[in-house]
Parts: C-alpha cells; sequence; structure tokens
C-alpha cells in the first residue's frame, strides 16, 4: 500500500498513551496543558469558564460528604480507558478497588467498574454528547451525565450496549438526578441547586 503525503494531506499519526509520557517526560507537553488523547488523536480541550467552575465545584461539594469511603471520586482525574485514549473527565465515580496505575502512570479502571462519568459543558457542550458519549460506551461506562452549564439541563446516558448507550434523556433545569449504581443511592443532585 501506498501513502501521498503532501503539506495539505499529511498522514495522520496516532499516538499511545505511552508516547503521550514520552512527550511529558521529555517537556514537549506540559502536565498542566488541557489535553485529551481520544481514539490516538491528540486534542486540545476547551477552556474552562466561569460556569463551568461553579456547576463543577457545586457538584464536588455536594457529591464528597455524602460518598463512602469505598467510592472514588476523581475530579478532573486523566482517565487511561485504552492504549490511544486518555480522558480528563470533571467527575469520575468509582469503587476505590477498581482503580489501577497503568505502565505510563495513568489511573486505569476497567469500564463496567466505573459507576458514573459526569462531564460539565459550556462550549462543549455538543462535543461531550457526541463524541466522548461515544467513547465511554464502547467502554462499558454504565452511565454518564452531561450537564450544560448554562442553561443546568442534562442528558443522562444508561445501558452501554454494543458501542452505544442505549437509554439517553434529557432532563430540565427542575430535574433531579440519581445515579443508578445501586453504590450510589444516597446521591441525588438537583440541577437548579448547581450555582
Amino acid at each position: 500500500m501506498t501513502f501521498h503525503v503532501t503539506p495539505d494531506h499529511p498522514l495522520p499519526r496516532r499516538f499511545t498513551a505511552g508516547d503521550l509520557r514520552l512527550m511529558l517526560d521529555a517537556g514537549i507537553l506540559r502536565e498542566d496543558e488541557r489535553v485529551e488523547l481520544l481514539d490516538g488523536e491528540l486534542v486540545e480541550m476547551a477552556a474552562k469558564g466561569f460556569a463551568h467552575d461553579v456547576v463543577k465545584n457545586a457538584l464536588n461539594r455536594r457529591l464528597a460528604p455524602i460518598l463512602p469511603d469505598s467510592i472514588y471520586l476523581g475530579i478532573e482525574s486523566t482517565l487511561q480507558l485504552g492504549p490511544g485514549l486518555l480522558l480528563e473527565p470533571d467527575l469520575l465515580l468509582a469503587p476505590m478497588s477498581a482503580r489501577n496505575a497503568s505502565a505510563e502512570g495513568f489511573c486505569t479502571i476497567p469500564g463496567p467498574e466505573i459507576l458514573l462519568v459526569i462531564e460539565v459543558a459550556a462550549s462543549s457542550l455538543g462535543y461531550d454528547r457526541g463524541r466522548k458519549a461515544a467513547l465511554y460506551a464502547p467502554h462499558g461506562v454504565r452511565e454518564y451525565w452531561v450537564i450544560d452549564a448554562q442553561e443546568r439541563g442534562a442528558w443522562v446516558h444508561r445501558g452501554p450496549a454494543e458501542g452505544v448507550y442505549r437509554d439517553m434523556v434529557e432532563m430540565s433545569r427542575d430535574s433531579v438526578l440519581r445515579p443508578e449504581a445501586e453504590e450510589l443511592a444516597t446521591i441525588t443532585v438537583p440541577l437548579a441547586e448547581l450555582g
């Protein structure tokens, strides 16, 4: 097979988590740079705004005091779901026992053991509802919420099967979100109270 590489059509280069670790170690990327590795593609994340921080911090204040010690609450933790997939969800809940470190030093949790992933979106709303959902579902992440930081509505994705979420429900600002996982039965999130 022959590839014709021109300046107008460069050959795509897919990266791995190992490549990203080498870039960090070499100083090509800094630890504080906002990037994710999506199916081998290095993607710069949208800048956070005030509304995003208000909602994310309200979620953290609501969840942290009521979670049992057996549940890990990751705030913007780098999650490696595969060799070419490093995500940085705003919040992630999983059993403490499911957390491990990959060879590259990133947090790994098998997708089916992740109880809930929450993304807070302002400018990235379409991206989080589309591409991110299409990445979490094939890895078996049980439940995925996207919360609109501006309007305080939400989209709840559940039932990953055959690479997609079978159940997606749009929730209005006056809704109360409740995770499905039995381990998170004490959690309620009234959207109107998020800031």
